[in-house]
């Protein structure tokens, strides 16, 4: 399913995005991912792809990379193999988006 049009995060329609985030949850396969880890961002994802999923798609896959790759890393960071999304890789994300 393709939504063309953005979807919602208003005091009448909160649920939809928000539920969106927990799917997204649900399915990624990361180590030590927080409950709640990408909905507490609602509102910072919300504003950062203006509720289009493509772009929602495209910052929480790259996020889930890069917490990959720093948890998963020897040296410095968060600690070796804890795979979390937090604000950290949702900016650095962010920042790749086009």
């Amino acid at each position: 399913m393709a939504w063309l049009h953005p979807l919602s995060l208003n005091t009448e329609d909160q649920k939809s995005f928000r539920e969106v985030l927990m799917g997204f949850e649900a399915d990624l396969s990361l180590y030590r991912l927080e409950e709640h880890a990408l909905s507490k961002h609602a509102v910072k994802l919300h504003q950062r792809t203006d509720g289009y999923f493509k772009a929602l798609a495209y910052v929480v896959s790259t996020a889930a990379v890069i917490a990959i790759r720093s948890g998963s890393g020897s040296g410095s960071g968060s600690g070796s193999g804890s795979e979390n999304i937090t604000l950290k890789e949702i900016d650095a994300a962010t920042a790749q988006l086009g």
